[in-house]
């Protein structure tokens, strides 16, 4: 009865700061974890939604708020029956332990200031881990910290102590804590990894220098603004690349997202980003760049909402459609530095088209020297329909497998039929390579 007293008594607690401190329950990092947990609820899989890897490491929160979200409850209102629930316990725990009722109350109150499932679930198995140990039951004290893990990384820092508490208990005991506490993540992850695709990202934690001061205002944030007008106007495959994508994101869903600010997934930001992903939206903030000359050109700006901009495309991008080749550039000067190994470009393009060209490169050392990369498209009566020269100086290029990305406009008088992309390589005025690496059509 007293355990119950006390739970009822920080379940209180949690729901009366709930009341005091508004939208701090809908904190800017949860958004994540709405994301992963209604993707997988609607059988998307336990996947954030990214052309990049996008499965979590950290699968219990968002676990648990799909299934809430499956019996109809949505996921704000699921993060905060998640929280008062774990507060809840972590406090009885927590005093229980110490056997001082006013810590528990302490702990209910500082875990509402900004209160995220992820967190919240974890350190109530923590501390309900480190209440099993106390009371002689290493087996399940084990377990709760590996279902922590799962839950967030932090947890790793105390199994580590708890696991020299085991062991001052006996060999046994330490044993069996560390027996099941690794068994559940190294479990978890495995299934993970078997169900998905081998390269994932983790969850971003609980981000502790921005506050998600959402209680004073009269509408919804800017970025989720922005995210649920392009619910409205973009298509649901369309490829969104932005800045603040974690709020974004949750108000497009399903739509893929790209975050240019790299804190859901990592992703290069070099000249080659809009290349490479041909994003149909793109969100920045005022002051942002892509970091691409011809960006003005192919995106024009449909919607702002106060430091957010949109930009949709407005010309066509063509897809990157493989062409095997394998050319060693460096066989004249008897050595293989330089390997064309692949081409990507668009097996059919249509007249107007931004037309996207990948090289696969395979290098054995990085050019030290400025590297000039000519593309031709040429038509059946051998005139060029589209072309590009491009100077990719040193610092551009990496050892090992490598691709550089480049884009042409095809010519709007460009006509009907079959096209040959030639490709020369020069390094220092020597020309290493000029010969064609596909053939692609035209259409009307």
């Amino acid at each position: 009865m007293r355990s119950l007293g006390y739970f009822s008594l920080y379940a209180l607690i949690g729901v009366l700061s709930a009341l005091l401190l508004g939208n701090l329950y809908e904190a800017e990092a949860n958004y994540a974890l709405y994301r992963f947990a209604v993707n997988l609820a609607e059988g998307r899989g336990l996947l954030y939604g990214t052309p990049t890897g996008n499965l979590t490491t950290f699968p219990l929160a968002p676990v648990l708020l799909a299934a809430l979200f499956r019996l109809g409850v949505e996921p704000s209102l699921g993060s905060f029956l998640i929280n008062v629930t774990a507060i809840a316990l972590g406090g009885v725990c927590l005093a229980l332990w110490l056997n001082k009722p006013l810590y528990g109350a302490l702990y209910a109150l500082l875990l509402s200031i900004q209160p995220s499932p992820m967190l919240t679930v974890m350190l109530a198995l923590a501390l309900l881990g480190a209440l099993l140990l106390r009371r002689g039951k290493p087996l399940a004290a084990g377990a709760s910290l590996g279902a922590a893990m799962l839950s967030a990384p932090y947890a790793a820092l105390v199994a580590l102590t708890l696991a020299f508490a085991a062991a001052a208990q006996s060999w046994s005991a330490w044993r069996r804590f560390v027996m099941a506490a690794v068994a559940l993540p190294l479990g978890g992850a495995a299934a993970m990894a078997l169900a998905y695709a081998p390269t994932h990202i983790a969850l971003p934690l609980p981000d502790w220098t921005r506050l998600a001061a959402y209680a004073e205002l009269d509408e919804p944030p800017e970025a989720a603004l922005v995210g649920m007008w392009l619910a409205e106007n973009t298509t649901s495959d369309a490829l969104i690349a932005a800045n603040e994508a974690a709020l974004i994101g949750y108000h497009a869903l399903p739509r893929p997202i790209l975050d240019l600010d790299g804190r859901l997934m990592p992703i290069a930001r070099d000249r080659f980003l809009m290349i490479r992903h041909a994003p149909d939206v793109v969100v920045l903030r005022e002051g942002e760049s892509v970091g691409w000359e011809n960006f003005a050109t192919t995106y024009a700006q449909v919607q702002r909402a106060g430091a957010l901009s949109v930009y949709q495309r407005v010309v066509n991008w063509s897809a990157l459609d493989d062409h095997g080749v394998d050319v060693n550039l460096s066989a004249r000067f008897d050595r293989a530095d330089m390997r064309l190994v692949n081409v990507g470009i668009g097996r059919e393009l249509r007249r107007g088209d931004l037309v996207r060209v990948r090289l696969d490169w395979q290098l054995a050392f990085a050019p030290r020297q400025t590297v000039e990369i000519k593309l031709n498209l040429l038509g059946g009566d051998g005139i060029p329909v589209a072309g590009i020269i491009e100077r990719l100086p040193p610092e551009v290029w990496r050892t090992g497998s490598f691709s550089t990305y480049h884009a042409m406009l095809l010519s709007a008088n460009a006509a009907e039929g079959a096209l040959r992309l030639f490709l020369g390589v020069d390094i220092n005025a020597a020309s290493l390579a000029d010969l064609q690496v596909a053939v692609v059509r035209c259409l009307p």
